[in-house]
């Protein structure tokens, strides 16, 4: 089980966070009402949350509270001073935005009474924000991060960072409208209760997924593997009332819900004529194109960095390593992908898992896990079977800047391309959110403007996948919410 929050042996005595790595948004509601506690779930907290090595030797490290103040000084006493307000902007514009997690989003066209009450819910809560933070909230959802960001810091240092955070999983750049978004996961998500943090799922990403059908199972529900499905089944009214497999068997049910794209729900799994055709229009515009590729590493060693030595684990082991010096950089890993190439300086987030969880790789060994950016779903030129080697060197090298011994480090590799993404994962277009998280596909437009509620055309037909309202991220939200509205749809609420 998992789909893309799974844990996989990649290399023998090893396991991988295949595709998500850490975590940060699962909802406290998931992991109390279904106990996963119990069934052997367990996240240690990052600390410090970010490593972040330059060029010129400083280094960045940031644990979530008061000492990064001092952190960032290192670039900019003026950026320091400003964090704190930039960040409690962040903060009270995700406070406004977190009860509108776990409900659909209100409908554009209501009439039914229900529906504007819901429209004028969130009319009333956005008057309870000031003004100014009513217009950050719309400068986020609107611009590009780079754009926002120099209206606040001076640190080119700094604002790479933070835009790196921004444009994790986009296909786009730093000026792409909406990145500025992505930086309120900083402030909704947490571990063990506290705000903007990350952390390490002992046994891997997939001990989520794994502990929810474990949860799943005691409860009396079926869980099955290697059951691929080829069509959603219709009966004579144009209602779903089950699935048929790849190997033909069909599975009746009163309700389906799927947790695939919305392209390969919509497009790929109902028959001909069975949508209306303006929603059919919407799906076909989606966009649900990425650009990003995973890099797998075993080590023998830990990366010793220039700028912070030491092979033993320390503070520049247990976060996050983010390798995104400017924003220049940034942009110019972009505009390669843009051109239809892969980066020749691909920008680079990677997590060493078995610093903090030492059971994912043999005694002595690591496990190293990237992240990877840019490359676009189809290359202008070759194949990425053939490109696969050229990544895994490629990102390589890019790190070995900072750690002149990773490369000799490298005992095994594997590498996720876009193409193996959506092949492997079932991540159309490779896209890891199910589709762009943009202005014009979020909220009330995700997946199509009147059905963000999780109900689709299709009578007991529901989406609860990534592609529908909060969005991508390992949150448990979607499931969460569209759970509840089947509830109430079939009067079992």
């Amino acid at each position: 089980v998992g789909g893309a929050c799974v844990s996989e042996e990649l290399f023998p005595g090893y396991q991988v966070s295949s595709t998500s790595y850490v975590s940060t948004l699962l909802l406290p509601q998931v992991v109390e009402r279904f106990d996963l506690a119990r069934h052997g779930y367990k996240v240690v907290k990052q600390s410090p949350a970010f490593f972040v090595p330059y060029p010129d030797g400083r280094t960045l490290t940031l644990y979530g509270d008061d000492r990064d103040l001092a952190e960032i000084a290192k670039f900019s006493k003026e950026d320091a001073e400003t964090y704190p307000k930039f960040h409690a902007m962040l903060e009270r514009v995700g406070a406004f935005l977190k009860p509108t997690l776990l409900k659909p989003p209100p409908r554009v066209d209501a009439k039914a009474p229900g529906d504007l009450w819901d429209l004028l819910q969130v009319a009333l809560a956005a008057r309870k924000l000031a003004p100014y933070d009513l217009t950050c909230l719309v400068e986020l959802a609107t611009r590009g991060i780079v754009d926002v960001l120099d209206h606040w810091f001076e640190s080119g240092e700094f604002k790479a960072f933070l835009c790196s955070q921004a444009v994790i999983g986009a296909n786009g750049g730093v000026h792409q409208p909406g990145t500025a978004f992505l930086l309120l996961h900083d402030v909704l998500g947490g571990v063990d209760g506290s705000a903007g943090v990350w952390g390490v799922v002992v046994g891997g990403m997939g001990t989520i997924t794994r502990t929810l059908a474990a949860a799943a199972r005691e409860r009396g529900v079926t869980v099955r593997v290697d059951a691929r499905v080829r069509a959603i089944e219709l009966d004579g009214k144009g209602k779903a009332e089950g699935v048929r497999l790849e190997n033909g068997e069909v599975i009746r049910a009163e309700v389906v819900v799927s947790n695939a794209t919305p392209r390969r729900t919509f497009l790929e799994m109902l028959p001909a004529g069975s949508l209306p055709e303006p929603f059919v229009e919407r799906l076909r515009g989606f966009n649900d194109l990425g650009a990003s590729l995973k890099v797998h590493l075993a080590l023998s060693e830990l990366p010793d960095f220039t700028a912070m030595p030491g092979k033993s684990p320390g503070p520049q082991h247990r976060g996050l390593l983010n390798f995104c010096p400017t924003v220049d950089f940034i942009e110019d890993a972009w505009d390669d992908c843009r051109r239809g190439a892969f980066s020749q300086r691909p920008t680079v987030e990677a997590c060493i898992h078995s610093v903090l969880d030492p059971s994912c790789a043999p005694p002595g060994r690591h496990i190293m896990t990237c992240f990877v950016q840019y490359g676009p779903r189809h290359l202008k030129t070759g194949s990425w079977e053939a490109m696969k080697e050229t990544v895994a060197d490629r990102v390589i090298a890019e790190m070995a800047r900072y750690a002149p011994n990773l490369p000799q480090a490298v005992l095994a590799r594997h590498v996720y391309t876009p193409e193996d993404l959506e092949k492997v994962f079932g991540l159309t277009g490779g896209n890891i959110y199910h589709g762009a998280m943009t202005p014009d596909q979020l909220f009330t437009f995700r997946p199509a403007a009147g059905y963000a509620d999780y109900r689709t055309p299709v009578r007991n037909l529901y989406l609860c996948g990534s592609g529908a309202h909060p969005g991508g991220g390992v949150w448990g939200a979607v499931g969460w919410n569209a759970g509840h509205r089947i509830l109430k749809d079939i009067g079992r609420a």
